[in-house]
């Protein structure tokens, strides 16, 4: 049977009419939804505002309390918070900081063999001795000075470090120089050698060649460059010698040529006088011979002496004491032929004598420990090696013996002139520095020295 064509039609306008219908039910429930969704956000936009930065807000905070264990409030004033960026915020340690305020990179930080190693030491807030320091300036440093072999001639810087073992010169490339690190002793005796015994030898200079070399030089003489040595530590290599009362210090001998060098310039002879080199070893001020001196100077440590040095490892004067004593002379003599490693300049003369505490720069904190006697080795002249057996010696001891009995009975009248002085804070110093003293409560260091407890 043949379908007629008429219901095909119809079927096809019938199905095609729902389809309209449908799509336009979908279109007008769509347009519906839209408006009530935009009418809903109209109403809540303020509020969604607020909420969105009161949640900012807290997450802020929240991370930069990752390490805590504390609430976070997170109502603070949006007005207050605006005014202050994270920039602004203290953080007490590290671990508080957010990761947008990290530290800088590796690249930006310095090297830690540019660091100076005194970095981790106490500040003068930590010294027991001195809880609660009240400093007051007094001058400026005019001149830092170090000596690297004892008694040779005075090597002036602009610039150096404060050790616990005295002054120290880092010049790249080159060996560090210390002060006092090197000594002439007598091969027979092993007694050590100063321009008391030798007065020329105030003109041998010392200096850095490379990183394991140093040089001897002094004028009309070839220079002599030799190898440091460098077993410290072994005891077979020691070679003990004396200082001042018969003190034993140990050190490791530099070998024939700078023996046979300094022999030569100071004795005329190839032998009798050898060169030894510190051990690094620290002196012992409670024993014998030094034990007597911390009974009458009782803020004299162990700590205080330096390698080779008489006794502390830094001596300070002022430029105003040079200046009186001048003014006594008919001949003015050199500050090096006193042999300071710390110059200030200030106003009123021999008024180190009263400090006790003395800061310099920012950082490093030396004590007075004792007064500075004076020997015939002051009328040396560091221009020329000829000794004054008179002056300034016997002009000095015009004015400045001691008066204390105990002192007396313990160095005789030798005059005094400078300061011993130890080190409590380590840093780097520089020409130019300021100076400045805590004042004690007693009337003197005398007293101050004499009162003090035993610090060991």
């Amino acid at each position: 049977m043949q379908e007629h064509p008429y219901w095909r039609s119809t079927i096809a306008i019938t199905c095609g009419f729902v389809v309209i219908l449908a799509a336009a039910v979908w279109t007008i429930r769509k347009t519906s939804h839209e408006k009530r969704k935009r009418s809903r956000t109209n109403d809540s936009k303020e509020p969604d505002k607020v909420n969105a930065n009161v949640n900012s807000e807290s997450n802020i905070n929240n991370k930069n309390e990752v390490t805590r264990e504390e609430d976070v409030n997170v109502e603070e004033n949006e007005e207050t918070y605006d005014k202050q960026s994270p920039n602004d915020k203290e953080y007490p340690n590290d671990e508080e900081r957010p990761k947008d305020e990290e530290r800088p990179k590796d690249e930006e930080r310095p090297k830690d063999e540019e660091r100076p190693k005194d970095e981790e030491c106490p500040k003068d807030d930590t010294i027991a001795e001195l809880p609660d320091p009240k400093w007051e300036k007094v001058g400026q440093i005019q001149e830092l000075y170090m000596y690297p072999l004892k008694s040779g001639r005075g090597k002036n810087v602009r610039e150096c470090d404060f050790t616990e073992y005295g002054m120290k010169l880092d010049d790249a490339g080159k060996f560090t120089l210390r002060d006092r690190m090197f000594l002439v002793y007598n091969e027979e005796t092993g007694r050590f050698q100063t321009g008391r015994q030798y007065p020329t030898l105030i003109l041998v200079s010392l200096s850095a060649v490379d990183e394991n070399k140093v040089k001897l030089e002094a004028v009309g003489m070839p220079s002599v460059i030799f190898e440091v040595p460098k077993n410290l530590k072994d005891a077979s290599e020691a070679v003990q010698c004396k200082m001042w009362w018969g003190e034993p210090v140990k050190c490791i001998d530099c070998g024939t040529e700078p023996a046979e060098w300094l022999s030569r310039f100071l004795t005329g002879t190839t032998s009798g006088l050898r060169l030894g080199y510190t051990m690094m070893d620290r002196r012992d001020v409670f024993v014998d011979p030094w034990k007597k001196f911390t009974q009458v100077y009782r803020t004299l440590r162990s700590e205080d002496t330096g390698l080779f040095s008489d006794l502390a490892s830094y001596m300070l004067m002022t430029t105003s004491s040079v200046e009186q004593l001048n003014e006594k002379l008919e001949t003015p003599v050199s500050t090096l032929q006193f042999r300071p490693n710390i110059l200030v300049s200030t106003q009123q003369p021999f008024e180190e004598d009263e400090w006790e505490w003395i800061k310099i720069g920012e950082r490093v904190v030396i004590r007075n420990v004792k007064p500075c006697s004076r020997c015939k080795l002051v009328g040396v002249n560091p221009e020329n090696g000829v000794m004054d057996k008179e002056e300034p010696l016997k002009t000095l001891k015009s004015f400045r013996e001691p008066t204390d009995p105990e002192r007396i009975s313990l160095e005789g009248k030798a005059p005094v002139m400078g300061i011993y002085c130890g080190l409590y804070v380590t840093g780097r110093v520089k020409i130019g520095d300021e100076v400045f003293i805590h004042r004690s409560n007693d009337s003197s260091v005398e007293l101050n020295h004499r009162e003090a407890e035993n610090p060991r």
